[in-house]
């Protein structure tokens, strides 16, 4: 009696150094609460609840502590020697730690538990711990142990089907936050085909302003060739005024011919009047006389001869003159008449030319007119297509804006996920510690191992420059080239 007796003054020693490393180790969970909290680790609907299970389990294990002391009193040889001894079973063998050891150990697994924030009811752990210290057998308390540690494990697998709805709900939600209403690859396929479209109209339009460009120049041709007509229509005209003054005064030298011509016809009249009554004088007086007188002297000129033969020549000369002037004034008379029909003809030519060339200028007139008013429905077509097409392209770069913003929250999102689960992730791995610590310290092990403190997430900083850079293409070939930066953001994470 006396040897146990003097074995089991060095357990109450050690009991009551694991009753105080047990406050004392309550006091580092307590820093250690604070710590994790000030890091944000404990969420915040566990607070509450761990600093009522502290104060009421600080309470427990003082009044358990001191329980242990009176029990150790009155048996001071209970040991894992007696168990051995009272069971019956030779066969095993325990170390020799007192029961106040398993209870320090106890509390340093119930201090770990809170300090990584699982949420165990420790309460039961040590209700257990001290039905085993005051009198309950090893089987019953290895029994409840299992019990434990079964409903330990079963949490464990809770928790983890609780990660896995988490995981599956973070996937569907996902899956449901992706934008279906917002097709963009139709509206930038629309986009495309409006694109095609309005390239469409501006070749349409090149080559209708092409088409007027070869329009205004035949017609400065046709301007250049109505010039150089109504040109040659004057000068006909002014030859056609000369040939009038040439025939006014060609018809004004006729009629004094033919003044002159029945002039000289009246004196060759009297002229043949006055000979023939002269003649006829003569001969009556001639007839009258009848003297016969016979002169023998030398015959003189024959006088009726001399006239006769004088107005034989005259009236030759006449005659020639009468015929040379007619000749000439009918040759005359031709040749003018001759000019006045081909410059009348030319003229009608000039003038039929001229009302068809008129008619011409009209018309092209009247489709240059046409085509600048086609051309002014098409540029205003143009604008307004191009309007509309801006306002299209603003409202696309608003709806990108905005599923760009939605992106980034559900990146926001995915990352606060990520960072719940890998709480999550590091509060199921400290409970795997805890398990494995739990079953080392059923076997009488106690292994004290720090954790290491959370890494800190690393800053990120995102900034994003939109560069919209517009090109315009003719004939396959780039005539113009701008580009702008719409909207730059900065955000850190």
């Amino acid at each position: 009696m006396s040897g146990a007796t003097e074995r089991t003054l060095p357990d109450t020693s050690k009991q009551e150094q694991g009753g105080g490393n047990g406050i004392s180790r309550y006091g580092r969970l307590q820093r250690e609460m604070e710590k994790n909290n000030s890091q944000g680790q404990i969420p915040s609907h566990f607070q509450d609840q761990l600093q009522h299970t502290y104060t009421s389990q600080q309470k427990r294990i003082m009044s358990s502590t001191f329980s242990m002391r009176s029990y150790s009193a009155r048996q001071p040889s209970f040991s894992s020697m007696s168990l051995r001894d009272s069971s019956g079973s030779g066969g095993r063998s325990r170390s020799k730690a007192p029961v106040s050891s398993l209870s320090s150990a106890s509390t340093l697994s119930l201090s770990r538990s809170l300090s990584m924030g699982n949420g165990l009811n420790v309460l039961g752990t040590l209700s257990s711990l001290n039905g085993m210290g005051v009198g309950a057998s090893d089987k019953e308390t290895m029994q409840g142990l299992n019990d434990r540690l079964s409903n330990y494990l079963d949490k464990v697998r809770s928790l983890e089907r609780s990660n896995a709805e988490l995981e599956l709900k973070i996937k569907q939600l996902m899956l449901e936050r992706t934008p279906k209403g917002h097709d963009i690859e139709g509206m930038i396929a629309q986009a495309h085909a409006i694109g095609q479209e309005v390239r469409k109209k501006i070749l349409e339009n090149a080559r209708i302003m092409l088409e007027i460009d070869n329009a205004k120049l035949a017609a400065d041709d046709f301007r250049v060739k109505w010039e150089a007509e109504a040109t040659l229509c004057q000068s006909v005209e002014r030859d056609c005024l000369a040939l009038r003054r040439a025939k006014s005064d060609h018809d004004q030298i006729i009629a004094t011919l033919r003044g002159d011509l029945d002039s000289l016809k009246e004196e060759l009249y009297f002229l043949k009047k006055n000979h023939d009554e002269e003649m006829g004088s003569m001969k009556a007086r001639m007839a009258n006389e009848q003297v016969n007188v016979e002169v023998d002297a030398a015959q003189g000129p024959d006088l009726g001869a001399i006239m006769a033969e004088l107005r034989s020549q005259y009236e030759g000369i006449a005659r020639k003159n009468k015929e040379d002037s007619e000749t000439w004034y009918l040759k005359k008379l031709e040749s003018v008449q001759s000019e006045v029909k081909e410059s009348g003809e030319v003229l009608r030519c000039a003038q039929s030319e001229l009302s068809e060339r008129r008619r011409f200028l009209q018309a092209l007139e009247g489709e240059l007119d046409s085509l600048h008013k086609q051309v002014g429905v098409l540029e205003g077509n143009l604008r307004e297509t191009g309007h509309k097409y801006a306002l299209e392209m603003d409202s696309l770069q608003a709806t990108l804006s905005q599923l760009e913003e939605e992106l980034s929250q559900l990146r926001l999102d995915m990352q606060r996920n990520k960072t719940d689960y890998e709480q999550l992730l590091r509060i199921k791995q400290n409970l795997e510690l805890e398990i494995a610590t739990y079953r080392r310290l059923l076997e009488g092990e106690e292994v004290i191992k720090e954790m290491p403190p959370p890494k800190k997430e690393p800053e990120v900083r995102t900034r994003k420059i939109v560069k919209v850079v517009t090109q315009t293409m003719i004939n396959g070939r780039v005539v113009d080239e701008s580009s702008e930066v719409e909207q730059i953001k900065e955000s850190k994470k």
